[in-house]
């Protein structure tokens, strides 16, 4: 899926598909959680990698953004990882991301989309159609809740 958004000519949304890519992801991570945000790489780095979908987003060859899908069961899919770079953001690609998942989703039987929110990013999430499904509680010392999507 291309897009093309203002200050983005050449917005691609794709699933990872070589160690390149995962490395890129994985960068983003690091750059956005450990970085910014404070997080122990330790706890970034939970062991779930190998056995999870991962997608970025690329501006032209630059990746800006990536997510990681892990299925909970044959019809439950869990976002995690979420993370756009800082120059990226507000451009509308979390919500592209969203998109593409969507119909990636579809297409391998999911049903619904779970995630972990944290607090300041849960407008945007019921904007693209979820809603909270819990109390608040931490996690790596951040304040999240359990939201969810029929798709």
């Amino acid at each position: 899926m291309t897009f093309s958004l203002q200050g983005m000519d050449n917005l691609r949304y794709k699933l990872v598909e070589n160690d390149k890519e995962l490395e890129e992801a994985l960068d983003i991570r690091k750059r956005v959680f450990v970085e910014e945000q404070g997080i122990s790489e330790t706890l970034e780095q939970d062991g779930n990698d190998s056995s999870a979908l991962h997608m970025v987003v690329k501006n032209g060859d630059i990746a800006v953004g990536t997510v990681r899908i892990r299925f909970l069961n044959s019809q439950q899919a869990k976002l995690e990882r979420m993370a756009i770079l800082k120059p990226s953001r507000g451009a509308g690609i979390g919500k592209g991301i969203i998109t593409f998942l969507e119909e990636e989703l579809k297409k391998r039987g999911i049903e619904q989309i779970v995630l972990h929110a944290q607090y300041y990013v849960i407008d945007f999430y019921i904007k693209c159609g979820f809603r909270e499904t819990g109390l608040p509680f931490l996690e790596a010392d951040i304040q999240h809740i359990r939201m969810e999507k029929t798709i």
